[in-house]
């Protein structure tokens, strides 16, 4: 059985600001993005990055419960996104995620965007991981708490133009 975390780790800088906070995938010890390859990865980050919008990232955990996001077909999920919008237009790494009984598996790893002709592009290499499922549950849970623990309001500024005052962030 595979197992997941999520770790407090920082993305290599952009040259337009510091090094972002961000929730990392961590599966059986080893990040993911480090198993897919950090150099198809580095422009993305998860959507729990510090500064994000605190409901979209919870959001984001009940998909990764559920196998289940409004913005792609059903069973897929983003794991990284843009990591300057989030928006699934720039790109993403999405996998399909199903439930049977006690299991969690995810599998058919690919890139999903709006500049995608077909539902996703493979990635290169196949890549399955099947998790138990009430550990799995408890971990999304765990960070869930976490990241509402941690949430902050904060104005209106920088390059999350779109951010409202007052808004509820994520605060790692």
């Amino acid at each position: 059985m595979d197992h997941l975390d999520l770790v407090e780790s920082t993305l290599p800088l952009d040259g337009n600001r510091l090094c972002p906070r961000y929730l990392d995938l961590v599966v059986n010890r080893a990040s993911l993005r480090s198993v897919i390859g950090e150099d198809l990865l580095v422009w993305t980050s998860t959507p729990l990055q510090a500064g994000w919008d605190l409901e979209s990232g919870l959001a984001w955990l009940a998909s990764l419960s559920l196998g289940l996001q409004a913005r792609l077909p059903a069973g897929r999920v983003e794991l990284y996104v843009c990591r300057e919008c989030g928006d699934l237009g720039c790109g993403a790494l999405t996998v399909n995620i199903e439930r049977s009984g006690q299991m969690v598996r995810w599998n058919q790893f690919g890139w999903d965007g709006s500049h995608h002709e077909e539902p996703y592009s493979a990635i290169e290499f196949p890549l399955e991981f099947t998790f138990e499922a009430a550990s799995y549950d408890a971990t999304l849970h765990s960070v869930g708490e976490r990241v509402l623990a941690s949430q902050r309001q904060s104005a209106a500024m920088g390059h999350l133009w779109w951010r409202e005052p007052g808004f509820a962030m994520i605060d790692l």
